[in-house]
């Protein structure tokens, strides 16, 4: 049991990064786009998400700095629907979090081959 809970502990840390990552990489290509259009895109990926993890983590991504956030009304007159962008300290910012990524996924594979 306790293993359990360490590894449901260690998974919310390393899901938490991921998740920053991959938003990033998603309103990159996007250029901007609204949370539902984002959970959208990220389950589309295979990334299961719900909005009660995606919209804390939109808001502390954007209070962090790293997006920059607008209201849009869609032409056809209905609710009007937060939008986010990176930010010039997100548009920094990705590329160094795409390098450690790789890194770190290249240094497991050397050590899963270690003997």
């Amino acid at each position: 049991m306790e293993n359990s809970t360490t590894y449901q502990k260690w998974l919310a840390q390393s899901r938490k990064g991921y998740l920053e990552l991959c938003v990033l990489l998603v309103l990159r290509q996007k250029k901007s786009s609204y949370g539902l259009e984002v959970l959208q895109t990220l389950e589309r990926a295979g990334l299961s998400i719900n909005e009660g993890t995606l919209y804390p983590l939109l808001n502390r991504m954007f209070k962090n700095g790293w997006l920059t956030s607008q209201w849009v009304t869609p032409s056809d007159g209905g609710h009007p629907r937060r939008h986010y962008e990176l930010s010039e300290e997100g548009l920094v910012l990705l590329p160094q979090m795409i390098d450690t990524y790789k890194n770190n996924q290249e240094s497991l594979e050397i050590l899963k081959e270690l003997k």
